[in-house]
């Protein structure tokens, strides 16, 4: 493929269908095979597993991101495993879900403080665990002395839950099939305009195989001698130019001769002019030099 423009956009929308594909699939399959948090162990729960819960407890969140001064994630602590489980894991929270996760943050500290005899709220999530970045390892390790826990290790997991939906992985996985046939398609549409162009260089080039005299394209004397000798097969002869007669290159030389006599002869009549005249002007200037002295 000729066409550079082509082959980057082939590669290009390959690259990026691929990998959304790919992605979008994985993640549909984990999810879809997600294990409940409740019924996992906790030395299970490590980056790389899909998992899912439902909880009633959210203590609070250790770390946010913001984005032109608005926070659009945060990331709070849920149990990691049932509600009477002492360790606690990171999920990471856009900004639409902040209501529901501080309704429930609300409820649990309700309940702790006994400002309620019973937890009033639940939220579902699923999503796959990942290591926590390093930022947002220091917010969580600023947020447990802040709490004043002493043994974080055993209580705080150093990972994340990164939600994820299923329909989310759907149209990851569409749109990744629709780059990977924009890429085909493309790929498909560069060959046959190149297969297009090719029999039009083809049919241009017999053409002038035919008779280079007759079409647009410019030919030096060698291709031309070339063509006409015969080197390629089925040129037209290249024409012939014809003979001047001898009488036009004799009525040409007349013709020059009287122009050089006509020369000469206008160039000694001109010398004549030039000397009579300067003999009359040398008898000018004696006769009024006579003149003065016959007046003195």
């Amino acid at each position: 493929m000729r066409n550079k423009n082509a082959w980057t956009g082939v590669i290009l929308f390959t690259l990026i269908g691929a990998i959304m594909l790919f992605m979008g699939l994985k993640d549909y399959i984990g999810l879809k095979n997600a294990k409940d948090i409740t019924k996992m162990k906790v030395e299970d729960i490590k980056p790389g597993a899909s998992l899912r819960g439902k909880t009633g407890i959210v203590l609070d969140y250790y770390c946010y991101e913001t984005n032109d001064g608005n926070e659009t994630y945060r990331w709070y602590l849920v149990p990691a495993g049932d509600d009477l489980t002492l360790k606690y894991i990171g999920v990471k929270v856009n900004a639409k879900l902040f209501p529901s996760y501080e309704a429930v943050c609300q409820s649990t500290w309700d309940y702790m403080e006994q400002k309620s005899d019973h937890l009033t709220k639940t939220i579902s999530y699923q999503g796959t665990v990942s290591k926590a970045k390093d930022e947002v390892k220091k917010n969580l390790d600023e947020w447990a002395r802040k709490s004043g826990i002493k043994n974080q290790d055993e209580v705080l997991l150093p990972y994340v839950i990164e939600l994820k939906t299923t329909k989310a992985s759907i149209s990851s996985s569409i749109v990744g099939a629709v780059c990977l046939l924009i890429a085909i398609l493309i790929f498909v549409f560069a060959i046959r305009r190149e297969k297009t162009d090719k029999k039009t260089e083809e049919a241009a080039f017999a053409q002038i195989k035919v008779n280079p005299w007759m079409t647009g394209y410019k030919l030096d004397s060698n291709e031309l001698d070339s063509l006409a000798s015969g080197n390629v097969g089925g040129a037209a002869e290249k024409p012939k130019q014809e003979k001047v007669p001898d009488e036009l290159f004799a009525a040409a030389d007349n013709l020059s001769d009287s122009f050089k006599s006509a020369e000469t002869e206008v160039k000694d009549a001109a010398e004549t002019v030039q000397s009579e005249v300067s003999d009359a002007v040398e008898s000018v200037k004696d006769e009024i030099v006579a003149d003065k002295i016959d007046v003195l």
